[in-house]
């Protein structure tokens, strides 16, 4: 009997010590909760997904510059993209639209508990336009080109749209001519050709984005009975005319009165402006197009500006220099 027990003793006391070494292990490798509270990388993107920007983190301080333009004033709200430490959790939490603004805050725990608050520190460079003088009243002829108005802060690519509003809020889009040395230039004109009803105007820029900026005062004055008459091309391909050749080109506010001395075909030689003077031969029956002749020693491969393309000059009580919007498509000379 004690043989017997003495056998079956054995394996029972190695059962014992395996546990112990077991339990021994399984308290060494035990993980303890992460105490890191870091924002690795805080991105805001802006302009539908296209730009972000990335901000920097330092201490508790998230430093954001948001761009110094017109491109994109500040939203209502974004939406910041945040990485932070593994097994760390953020409020708000990424991808939250918040109200961007000096001050904000944001709060990372840790596994552990710990808390660490950020604050951001917003340095807000961006500028919505503005009128530099609305104290001087402007007077806008019907169909007047390269009529300017100065302003601070226009976008840097030109994409400002310039409108003429009246007291009842009803507004009138204006072609565009350049923006350029701080001045938004524009034909006085709807974008059909459909004129601006006489009257005086509040002037009003909006950006790509959709952000209006309208002056305080009105002081742009649309006289009645006035017009001036431009060359106004829809053509969707290089015209080809030949030495000699008449042919017509569309006009805008033509009237049987209108004083039109001067045609040219405006080009660009050795990186300089110059112009090509055609015969003026007259004014259709509809009063929608001008007749002209190409001089029959034009030179050869001219090709005209796409930026003025044709300019005339007309006649109301002064005379103005007219030049054409909307030039996509040359004029060439060709045998």
């Amino acid at each position: 009997m004690k043989k017997r027990n003495t056998l079956y003793r054995i394996p029972t006391l190695l059962l014992a010590v395996g546990i112990t070494l077991f339990s021994a292990c399984k308290k060494e490798y035990e993980i303890a909760p992460t105490p890191y509270t870091e924002i690795t990388s805080f991105k805001i993107p802006y302009n539908a997904g296209k730009d972000t920007i990335v901000a920097a983190v330092d201490g508790e301080t998230i430093y954001v510059s948001w761009p110094g333009s017109t491109e994109w004033p500040i939203p209502e709200t974004v939406a910041p993209i945040i990485n932070i430490s593994k097994n760390a959790s953020i409020s708000p939490a990424s991808g939250t639209a918040i109200a961007l603004k000096d001050g904000a805050q944001y709060q990372v725990k840790a596994q552990d508990g710990t808390l660490k608050t950020y604050t951001i520190k917003l340095s807000n460079g961006a500028l919505l336009p503005s009128f530099q003088d609305e104290e001087t009243q402007i007077t806008a002829i019907v169909g007047q080109s390269n009529l300017s108005i100065p302003m601070n802060n226009l976008a840097l690519d030109g994409s400002d749209s310039l409108y003429l509003v009246n007291d009842q809020n009803k507004s009138y889009k204006l072609i565009p001519n350049r923006t350029e040395n701080g001045n938004i230039s524009f034909f006085v004109d709807q974008q059909d050709g459909s004129g601006i009803p006489a009257g005086d105007y509040y002037a009003q820029v909006i950006n790509k984005f959709g952000i209006p900026v309208k002056s305080s005062k009105k002081f742009v004055t649309v006289p009645a009975g006035q017009s001036l008459s431009y060359v106004y091309f829809g053509h969707t391909k290089e015209w080809q005319v030949k030495r000699g050749e008449i042919i017509d080109l569309p006009a805008r506010h033509l009237t049987k009165a209108s004083d039109i001395r001067v045609v040219d075909l405006k080009y660009t030689e050795e990186g300089y402006p110059n112009s090509l003077r055609l015969t003026f031969l007259g004014i259709s029956d509809d009063l929608k197009s001008i007749k002209v002749q190409i001089p029959e020693d034009a030179p050869i491969g001219l090709t005209s500006d796409l930026n003025n393309g044709i300019g005339i000059r007309v006649r109301l009580i002064r005379f103005y220099e007219q030049s054409t919007p909307y030039f996509a498509y040359p004029i060439k000379i060709v045998e």
